[in-house]
């Protein structure tokens, strides 16, 4: 029995995620048609045929139905991993590759519409600056743990240009429509942060 315990926490986790995307997939088609402010918890729960309890289970807030993705633990893993074996400015774009490239070329509709819709609403911008804050304090304790900061006030500015350069890629891919690849647009952005970095 125990030896099968993983495997079938995995399956329901697999099972919950995939529920929780469908139901993402529900809500953006009726934000898109009916404008987000338009648009209650109850609707999409009965769109997506689930409970609203499940709906509030899951994800907690209608801003999370359009904030909520399944990346940001594969990001900081991977980030570790690489500032092991490389420099600060040579080791994100690795890890961006290694932990979402093939993700986000799967997702490439998803997230530009994600993005745009954050774009359009107040609410969300401030969800997702909050999401920003706790990406930059987790990749700070990332940066504290490696050879690369000095100390905690330097991690820390390490953090805040990390995700920074990451806001800039994915807003100026957004402003391109979503052509060409996200990836490419972290790898050309963290190349202009490591040319100003040397300037």
């Amino acid at each position: 029995m125990s030896a099968k315990a993983p495997e079938s926490e995995d399956g329901r986790t697999r099972r919950r995620v995939t529920a929780m995307l469908r139901t993402q997939a529900v809500a953006l088609d009726l934000f898109e048609r009916d404008g987000y402010d338009a648009v209650g918890i109850d609707t999409i729960a009965a769109a997506a045929e689930v409970g609203p309890a499940t709906i509030y289970r899951n994800f907690g807030t209608k801003e999370r139905l359009v904030l909520w993705d399944e990346y940001d633990p594969m990001l900081l893993e991977a980030v570790a991993a690489e500032l092991a074996e490389h420099p600060v400015l040579e080791a994100l774009p690795r890890a961006l590759s290694r932990a979402v490239g093939e993700v986000y070329t799967r997702d490439r509709v998803r997230i530009l519409r994600r993005a745009r819709l954050i774009r359009a609403n107040v609410a969300l911008q401030q969800v997702a600056a909050g999401d920003a804050r706790m990406l930059r304090v987790a990749l700070a304790e990332v940066f504290k743990r490696s050879r690369h900061a000095s100390d905690a006030f330097e991690a820390v500015i390490w953090a805040g240009a990390v995700v920074s350069t990451l806001e800039a890629a994915v807003d100026r891919w957004v402003d391109g429509d979503g052509e060409g690849s996200l990836a490419r647009q972290f790898a050309s952005a963290f190349r202009r942060l490591g040319r100003l970095a040397s300037a």
